[in-house]
């Protein structure tokens, strides 16, 4: 690994939890989850249904396997994720006319219906999840 990166490594005597990417990254992440979850309970959601209606609102009609890279999970937990919004009548499934066994989803009106409320509340979020943390 280059010198000008030794400092950021775990090991290094100069090592300082403040000045790692990584950590950084990670409190972004966390502050935007918490807020997104805080938002979406008005709504009966969480931020991993909120995921898969983004990502299928991106990729209409994407199957379930091409909805778990999308979000980055796996494939059982993507699996309970849209079949619970299934129930919950925000997205709809089909078997694939060219492989049955391809399970597609698509955005029903009600998914479309929360996509734009979702999208509303975005630029809000993004702003309060940098609040606090310095640059």
């Amino acid at each position: 690994m280059p010198k000008k990166y030794a400092r950021f490594l775990p090991t290094a005597d100069s090592f300082n939890l403040e000045d790692f990417p990584f950590y950084w990254i990670s409190q972004v992440n966390a502050q935007y989850v918490q807020n997104i979850d805080n938002v979406l309970k008005k709504y009966g959601l969480d931020n991993s249904r909120r995921r898969i209606l983004i990502a299928l609102h991106v990729k209409p009609h994407a199957s379930v396997s091409e909805l778990s890279d999308m979000v980055i999970s796996k494939m059982s937990t993507t699996t309970k994720i849209v079949y619970r919004l299934k129930d919950e009548g925000y997205i709809d499934t089909y078997s694939c006319k060219e492989d049955g066994r391809i399970t597609r989803v698509y955005l029903t009106e009600k998914g479309q219906e929360m996509i734009t409320k979702i999208n509303d509340l975005t630029s809000v979020i993004l702003e309060q999840s940098f609040d606090g943390l310095t640059p």
